[in-house]
């Protein structure tokens, strides 16, 4: 399977702007987890305010979603540690308007000052021009920020402008060590490969410079990208990102690096650390991480991921109901451990919503994670909504034995 975020985000965009046809059932596919918002959404993000005064505690969700053929950003917030979420701000980016539609975003409040931007200053970058043919398409990723704990925004800048045709997806941020804001995405404009990871960094949160090489491959169908990037307490970057098409049995796996500095990820063409279970599980596609306390001093990662292989192929028996969790952080290459996720979707096989692009964080105390995730609510191919739910990161082992259901034979399921 070539994922294609192209044909991700069209896809999306057709799921959320559908409407129910007479005698559609139910997809029934969410076994844990409660309904965030109605709607719509995708590319769900949490953080958890740490910087922001008063308001630390709070925890902000943000998603993209369609409304009178517009693409936009909602904000949910949560003063109860991720129990309940109530909306608090739209983003409403006229580059989203008139059908060319958002998508692919991220939430990031910086830790500490960057140009005129203090620390708690939050952002939100998301891809615009994501609902043209690819033939007329022209994306760019766009940065807005809000210095009232995400009750009103306003644009900041533009970190990227595609020619016509090629896309820009998937921005990430991290502050480095230099004290730069760091922005990385991935990039489907090189003739050479068809997508590789990108980065570029901003003094000041208005002008990006320094383009360079993040991850790629020579073969051009081997598509790095979606990265998730954290700093550990003791200084060291993790970023986790999918490598899709480089493994003849796996779609899509995941990889980690490390970095000193938040800057030099080295050489671009080593892929890094494949991120493999204990028990073989094989995390598919569309990763992100959290760094939680734990029992080391650099805490522990929380991954999560849009499907779960065996590790000689076909679907584990946690796919679609587990997330994963290192407790030894500064080592990429784990252990990695399978644990229940506190959402499930039961029947998870890859698409341009279902468990698409999961997001995670910690709770206050540090036992527990909350998690949102997507899934059809009505239909197949229907609107894509986010459901969420908190549970233990020690609540026991995954599943080890898959449940036998019957074959649903409508088309996509």
């Amino acid at each position: 399977m070539l994922f294609s975020a192209a044909w991700v985000a069209a896809g999306a965009q057709h799921a959320a702007l559908s409407a129910p046809a007479p005698g559609d059932v139910g997809a029934q596919d969410v076994e844990k987890g409660e309904l965030l918002r109605v709607g719509g959404s995708s590319y769900p993000r949490l953080v958890r305010l740490e910087h922001s005064g008063e308001a630390n505690g709070r925890v902000l969700a943000s998603m993209t979603t369609y409304r009178d053929n517009a693409g936009f950003a909602v904000i949910h917030e949560s003063r109860d540690d991720g129990k309940t979420f109530q909306p608090l701000a739209e983003i409403h980016d006229p580059a989203g308007g008139n059908t060319k539609g958002m998508c692919c975003s991220t939430l990031y409040e910086l830790p500490q000052q960057v140009g005129d931007m203090p620390a708690g200053t939050l952002l939100w970058a998301g891809t615009a021009g994501v609902g043209d043919d690819a033939e007329e398409r022209q994306s760019s990723i766009r940065v807005w920020r809000s210095d009232d704990h995400g009750t009103t925004w306003s644009h900041l800048s533009d970190i990227v402008q595609a020619p016509v045709g090629p896309g820009v997806w998937e921005p990430e941020f991290t502050v480095s060590e230099q004290g730069d804001l760091v922005a990385f995405y991935s990039d489907d404009g090189d003739p050479k490969h068809d997508q590789k990871l990108v980065q570029v960094r901003s003094s000041d949160g208005r002008n990006w410079t320094g383009l360079k090489e993040t991850v790629k491959n020579d073969e051009f169908t081997v598509r790095p990208g979606m990265s998730g990037v954290r700093k550990l307490p003791n200084g060291t970057y993790v970023m986790v990102y999918e490598v899709c098409n480089d493994d003849p049995v796996h779609t899509c796996t995941v990889w980690i690096r490390n970095s000193s500095d938040g800057w030099d990820w080295g050489d671009p063409y080593d892929l890094g650390t494949e991120i493999v279970s204990e028990s073989g599980g094989q995390p598919l596609g569309t990763p992100t991480v959290a760094l939680a306390p734990g029992p080391n001093p650099n805490g522990r990662l929380l991954l999560a991921y849009q499907m779960l292989a065996g590790d000689n192929g076909g679907w584990a028996p946690g796919n679609g109901k587990t997330v994963m969790v290192n407790d030894t952080p500064e080592d990429p290459g784990g252990p990695w451990r399978e644990v229940p996720a506190p959402v499930e979707i039961s029947y998870n096989r890859g698409s341009v919503c279902r468990n698409f692009s999961p997001t995670l964080l910690p709770t206050a105390d540090g036992k527990s994670m909350i998690h949102v995730t997507t899934d059809f609510e009505h239909y197949i191919g229907g609107p894509c909504e986010a459901f969420y739910g908190v549970g233990p990161i020690d609540g026991g082992s995954a599943a080890t034995q898959s449940e036998t259901r019957p074959v649903d034979p409508r088309i996509g399921r």
